[in-house]
């Protein structure tokens, strides 16, 4: 899988923090946690719109709560095959 090239500035102190999370074992190397912290956000994100989603709804059915209990699943499945597939 082709992968996109990105320089990002961080802060010396996050830079500091994510050094110290790799010399304790926690990440193999900078793009490892970069790509984790990633992919959290990026969770966390859809994981909030399905819940606003939920809320914005007047009456949810039971077979919406589970349709969007195998979304959820399903995308964090997906998230953490792709994470897994990029440490290796």
């Amino acid at each position: 899988m082709p992968a996109d090239v990105t320089s990002i500035r961080l802060p010396k102190k996050d830079a500091v923090l994510i050094d110290h999370l790799i010399e304790v074992g926690e990440f193999r190397s900078k793009s490892e946690f970069i790509r984790y912290a990633i992919k959290k956000t990026i969770n966390e994100i859809l994981l909030r719109e399905i819940q606003e989603k939920m809320m914005s709804e007047e009456k949810i059915s039971a077979e919406s709560i589970d349709e969007l209990q195998r979304e959820i699943k399903e995308i964090r499945k997906s998230l953490w095959d792709q994470y897994g597939k990029n440490i290796s």
